[in-house]
């Protein structure tokens, strides 16, 4: 009977996950669609609707997680301000005032651009990429990976993305920095595969004799503090992100002090990021509510021989199934809470979790930074693949040898 329950909650689960890439076939925003998700696997799994009102209650009675609701409309809003105050170009333009080697220009403007954390954000810096990719003679393929590679880097070290927001907010026994830290670690590899691989191919070029480096250099400050700032004032004071992230919206009217700035702002809420946060705390939840289900994983992350295929599996999976990496943290997170672990292991443990689904989020093709580059620079998802594979195998062994290496340090 046992089983039977298990496997009706599994399929129920399966179910209401591979509906996520049916709708957004249909163009449904992909918010919406993991909502659809997450009422669909609370009807499916026996909860009613009765226990999936128990469920939106919860959620939304709970503080900390209103607070990652409010960052995350804060985050929504300065990334459109930025882009539509041009504040991005003007950090660009001095930059490559700065920056002499066609290498890094290539590599640093993504990653500059992914400070803004805004969803399918890798279409700011495509058209940087696709015209620097284009002088330097690099495929269409490999200028779409390049952008795409190096724009991920600050989801993993910026404290204030959705992914360490719902860390701090269903694990507060982990230390963001701590975590930080060992995704730094991911990160380094990171980094030096998508050079070897891909940015390597491009001849090296320097420009100009820099001149003025003082004024340029400060100029650059002066438009990336929008993005700093916040992080800056929960290092040193601690003060919360929800609060922090309002004095990086008033760096950006100080910059640019447009009188529309207020109606700018609301215009500016992307409403579809909010949906997509509500979709992943429900489907926690719900999942949280199916007690064989629970009971069944518990018993795979209870066994030292099973937790890392455990959790490597579910991460991976709910990454790739739904083109989202909180997804995996909002399963998974849950579970190694209520395991009788060291904090040294629920770190580690949690790192595997972020990075896996992080490989499986950005291998999707529900991915929507990967579909909007794609479709500018007019490549198809097929040559991205074949030339994405060397990515995947490099991560994949780096990911592996650091749990070992990584696990002799924290047990």
């Amino acid at each position: 009977m046992k089983e039977v329950e298990i496997m009706g909650e599994f399929a129920a689960v399966i179910t209401a996950f591979l509906i996520i890439p049916i709708l957004s076939k249909k163009r449904v925003p992909i918010g919406i669609a993991i909502c659809i998700s997450a009422v669909l696997m609370a009807l499916l799994g026996g909860l009613g609707i009765s226990g999936l009102f128990t469920v939106i209650i919860s959620t939304f009675a709970n503080f900390n997680k209103l607070q990652q609701f409010i960052v995350i409309i804060e985050i929504s809003v300065l990334g459109a301000l930025l882009r539509q105050y041009n504040i991005i170009d003007k950090v660009i333009e001095y930059l490559t005032k700065l920056v002499r080697s066609n290498r890094v220009t290539l590599m640093f403007i993504p990653a500059l651009v992914g400070f803004l954390s805004v969803p399918g954000g890798a279409i700011i810096s495509a058209p940087f990429i696709d015209q620097l990719g284009e002088e330097s003679g690099l495929s269409k393929t490999y200028r779409a990976i390049i952008n795409l590679i190096f724009r991920h880097i600050a989801m993993h070290i910026m404290p204030y993305t959705t992914g360490f927001l719902l860390v701090a907010s269903l694990a507060p026994r982990i230390s963001v920095y701590k975590l930080i830290g060992l995704n730094s670690i991911f990160i380094v590899f990171y980094v030096l595969s998508g050079y070897f691989l891909y940015v390597r191919q491009v001849k090296t070029e320097t420009g100009s004799a820099m001149i003025d480096v003082l004024s340029n250099l400060l100029n650059l400050l002066k438009y990336t503090a929008p993005v700093y700032t916040s992080v800056l004032l929960n290092l040193i004071f601690g003060i919360p992100f929800y609060i922090g992230m309002l004095a990086n919206l008033v760096i950006v009217y100080w910059i640019n002090p447009e009188k529309s700035f207020l109606s700018d702002a609301v215009r500016a809420v992307n409403i579809n990021v909010i949906y997509s946060l509500m979709g992943v705390y429900l489907i926690q939840g719900i999942i949280g509510q199916m007690e064989s289900l629970m009971s069944f994983f518990t018993s795979i992350f209870n066994n030292p021989k099973t937790i890392l295929p455990g959790i490597i599996g579910t991460a991976f999976f709910l990454g790739l199934t739904t083109g989202f990496q909180a997804t995996s943290l909002g399963v998974v997170l849950p579970i190694l809470m209520s395991l009788p672990i060291s904090e040294n292991r629920l770190l580690l443990y949690c790192h595997m979790t972020f990075a896996w689904g992080f490989v499986g989020y950005f291998f999707s093709p529900l991915h929507l930074c990967q579909l909007f580059t794609c479709e500018y620079m007019k490549v198809s998802i097929q040559d991205l693949y074949k030339d994405y594979y060397k990515f995947f195998l490099c991560l994949t062994a780096t990911l592996i040898a650091s749990y070992f290496i990584l696990g002799m340090w924290l047990k």
